[in-house]
């Protein structure tokens, strides 16, 4: 649709409707017949141009009345009603979403852009603008608490510091949970400035104060942090407030970020080959700084029937995996790059062993990215496959694997000593989440401690150790259950909805005890006697089915639902950040905080942009009179 279009733009399909395709690369006008070229890729424009403007077959009135009926999804244009406070909420929505800055609706053209669609609209002021987008956290957050207060399982969080181009620390607090609906879920609570400085103390200060606010303190179940001292010592003040509150005295509430860890263990084995990557980092910053050169370099790809190269994207040198990357796009472009340096002489690029050496750790690392990959995943549980990452790591780093290379078995030796002394001891909880998956159960973990550890004591050590704590949070959870089906805590109304809620999974529950009426094997143990499943593993919904048999195992289903949110690394929170950088870039640094946490907040909150749009799922946050 053009700038200055007058007209409304047609559906894809409604544009179909007026014309008819004869097979031979043209389509013709029912109304006027016109034939209009048909080629693939060059899209329909034209056919909406001709239809809206061209077809004199087409008069002024037809025309109306047929854009009137063909509306969308969002509204029925027959029955359109001008209504401005719909119109200023969805603004206010657009405003959070594509995070303009307010001052935009003080532009000259905006109203009347603006009022060219509907004469009756009244531009507003930056501060309204503000106002209405804080309404709108609000209400986000009146929505967001119902939501969690209504909750019958418990919520895990990630959290992470960040510092603004003012140097202000803020600290953001996910929260995830996976509803009754067995719906994983994820929302930013908090983005709040931190005093300095970022001690333990006042990490654990602010995070027990967002989570007293929101009425979470006894809800809580894990929390996943970045790797740091401060954080260390932030766990230890929040275990000795939530020990009466938490299973076990909160002893097992703290996960270190497992993305971080293997950024740490897969730096450790990049020094080894420093002077490798300088040299491939050089030479592509060398080319890439210039056009001239960069031309060279695609003339070299075009004889090599290569695509040519648009520029050559460069590491973050603390980020592992995106040293990984550089390497990859450098080995694919090796050929190129080695003729350039032939040719051009102006810079000396690596040896060839130095190459050999990157394509050695181009392959090494691989399995590091991927499990970064599964630990980021921040729409769906990533707990149940920790142990299964860890050990295709440990056994990357068996330095027998490695006979044939000098240089990947020093580089295995020094990274296994950094994984050793984060992961000699798998996180109880995350090993714990293994067992929930069907798929593996506790049998997979015998399977893994005896091919790390061997046949003998200490493999089973560590196996009836899991075994133990499983058969502790069972009971636990059993207790809670049966306390929850007595009415404990809670009023006469809400016992008789939990009991009518409850009728089919009971009735289930009871179809499968009386299958056997000698039998008294508790849930957790016909759980383990099933045979687990075999599935086709890139498919496998792991909550669906949770949701699917929790008739059979309601006790069991309530505990993958806590231990399948837990999150393996803090990257939930750390995305919030891309987001406040742009918020408080070098033109907008005088945003106070609590702006910027309600922004940050209600972007997140909109969900992912892959998600079909649905106006109603936004009506409650912009209507005031709900409000």
């Amino acid at each position: 649709m053009s700038l200055f279009s007058n007209q409304p733009p047609l559906s894809v399909d409604s544009v179909w409707a007026h014309f008819v395709d004869t097979g031979d690369k043209k389509v013709v006008c029912k109304h006027c017949g016109s034939a209009l070229s048909k080629v693939k890729g060059s899209g329909t424009s034209h056919l909406r141009r001709h239809f809206l403007t061209s077809c004199n077959s087409i008069g002024d009135e037809e025309r109306a009345n047929m854009l009137t009926t063909q509306g969308d999804d969002w509204f029925d244009l027959s029955t359109f009603k001008f209504d401005p406070e719909l119109t200023c909420g969805l603004l206010t929505l657009f405003f959070i979403d594509a995070e303009l800055p307010f001052s935009v609706t003080e532009s000259r053209f905006f109203e009347p852009a603006m009022r060219s669609l509907r004469p009756e609209y009244r531009s507003v002021g930056r501060q309204t603008v503000r106002e209405d987008c804080v309404a709108v956290f609000k209400a986000g957050c009146r929505v967001a608490l119902a939501e969690l207060q209504e909750l019958d399982s418990r919520v895990s969080f990630t959290s992470d510091i960040w510092t603004s181009s003012a140097n202000l620390g803020y600290l953001c607090l996910t929260a995830h949970w996976i509803d009754k609906g067995f719906q994983f879920q994820k929302r930013i609570i908090a983005f709040k400035k931190i005093p300095y400085p970022h001690s333990g103390q006042a990490v654990a200060d602010l995070v027990e104060k967002i989570w007293t606010d929101w009425k979470l303190d006894d809800k809580i179940f894990a929390i996943t942090l970045d790797n740091s001292s401060v954080n260390d010592l932030a766990v230890k003040h929040l275990e000795s407030r939530l020990s009466e509150k938490m299973f076990f005295g909160a002893s097992h509430m703290h996960m270190r970020c497992s993305a971080h860890i293997l950024n740490l263990i897969a730096q450790e084995g990049m020094e080894l080959i420093h002077t490798t990557l300088e040299n491939i980092r050089e030479l592509l910053r060398h080319i890439g700084s210039s056009g001239s050169r960069l031309q060279v370099l695609n003339s070299i790809l075009d004889e090599l029937n290569l695509s040519p190269k648009k520029g050559l994207a460069l590491d973050c040198p603390t980020r592992w995996n995106s040293t990984l990357l550089m390497i990859k796009e450098a080995l694919v472009l090796i050929g190129a790059l080695k003729r350039y340096v032939n040719d051009q002489g102006s810079i000396e690029g690596p040896s060839p062993e130095e190459w050999n050496n990157a394509e050695d750790m181009a392959t090494f690392l691989e399995p590091f990215l991927d499990a970064t990959k599964i630990f980021s995943s921040v729409r769906k549980p990533s707990s149940h496959t920790y142990i299964k990452e860890l050990w295709t790591i440990r056994r990357l780093l068996l330095p027998e694997n490695h006979k044939d290379s000098a240089i990947l078995r020093e580089l295995a030796v020094r990274m296994q000593k950094k994984f050793d002394k984060y992961w000699e001891n798998p996180n109880l909880i995350l090993t714990l989440s293994t067992i929930f998956d069907p798929r593996y159960k506790l049998i997979f973990l015998a399977f893994c401690f005896k091919k790390a550890y061997g046949e003998g004591s200490e493999a089973n050590a560590r196996l009836d150790y899991v075994r133990d704590w499983l058969k502790k949070y069972y009971e636990e959870y059993e207790k809670a259950c049966m306390d929850q089906d007595s009415g404990v805590g809670s009023s006469q109304g809400e016992r008789q909805i939990s009991q009518k809620r409850k009728l089919d999974e009971e009735f289930a529950q009871f179809k499968s005890e009386n299958l056997d009426l000698h039998s008294t094997m508790s849930e957790l143990e016909k759980y383990m006697q099933e045979k687990p499943i075999d599935t086709d593993e890139e498919n496998f919904n792991i909550l669906q089915y949770w949701k699917q048999t929790c008739g059979l195992y309601p006790t069991l289903a309530k505990m993958a639902r806590d231990f399948l949110s837990v999150q393996a690394s803090s990257v939930a929170s750390e995305s919030a950040f891309s987001t406040a950088g742009r918020l408080t870039d070098h033109l907008r640094t005088s945003m106070n905080s609590e702006t910027i946490e309600c922004l940050v907040c209600s972007k997140d909150w909109f969900g992912p942009k892959e998600e079909a749009f649905d106006l109603n799922k936004y009506l409650p946050l912009i209507r005031r009179s709900d409000q």
